[in-house]
């Protein structure tokens, strides 16, 4: 299935709505990918047609969310598309009764906690109030804030600039994160009240028309746990 290379923000935005899901890099099998539909010399040049900029417009407008939700790699899914996913990934149980279960960490719960706290807390910031700024507790830190994206709590909801105690800009901007109904929320995104069977027949209904045979094989594997 072929796709046109997109050229600005806007074409891009048709391309995520169309397709539903579009990951930032080429990770699904016969499915296209915001790298794969860009030209390589739009990348990180810092002018709007930088795709590496549309993801964040992406999240801070609401046209789709941005998380690693399938994994260790980001990727985008439409509002519309996006609460369908959110009840295949959701838990039945709150992060404070997986947590009774032995299902997290004690530091998943500390980081989710602060996000809750804090709608739109910048990562470094979330890092130090977390108190896991040792290299040691990297692995730690990352493990779970990715884990509590695979399970649709929280979203990237943009990016932030770093600033000292004083106020002054250090170094690159960091990720920021908010829970994911917040962010549904703030957007006029309605959540879905599904059980996970009936999302998962709802979101390839929607998509089987759109994505090819490779990809939906690809898919249905990544979510068969979420809806047995």
């Amino acid at each position: 299935m072929l796709h046109r290379i997109v050229n600005t923000y806007e074409e891009a935005s048709q391309a995520v709505e169309q397709l539903g899901i579009l990951p930032l890099s080429n990770f699904i099998p016969g499915h296209p990918s915001l790298e794969s539909l860009t030209e390589p010399g739009a990348w990180h040049t810092g002018a709007d047609t930088d795709p590496w900029h549309w993801r964040v417009r992406f999240a801070a407008e609401g046209s789709a969310a941005y998380g690693r939700f399938l994994g260790l790699r980001p990727l985008l899914i439409a509002r519309g598309v996006f609460p369908l996913v959110a009840c295949l990934l959701a838990s039945p149980q709150s992060v404070q009764e997986r947590y009774a279960a032995g299902l997290l960490a004690r530091a998943t719960v500390r980081i989710y906690e602060i996000i809750q706290q804090s709608p739109g807390i910048e990562v470094r910031v979330l890092r130090r109030r977390a108190g896991m700024q040792d290299k040691a507790d990297k692995p730690a830190f990352d493990h779970a804030l990715i884990a509590l994206q695979n399970s649709a709590d929280i979203v990237m909801s943009g990016v932030a600039e770093n600033r000292t105690a004083q106020g002054h800009n250090s170094g690159w901007s960091g990720t920021c994160y908010m829970l994911a109904e917040g962010w549904m929320e703030g957007h006029g995104i309605t959540p879905l009240q599904l059980s996970p069977t009936d999302a998962k027949t709802q979101l390839f209904a929607w998509l089987t028309p759109r994505w090819d045979e490779q990809a939906l094989g690809y898919l249905h594997k990544k979510l068969a746990p979420f809806s047995s």
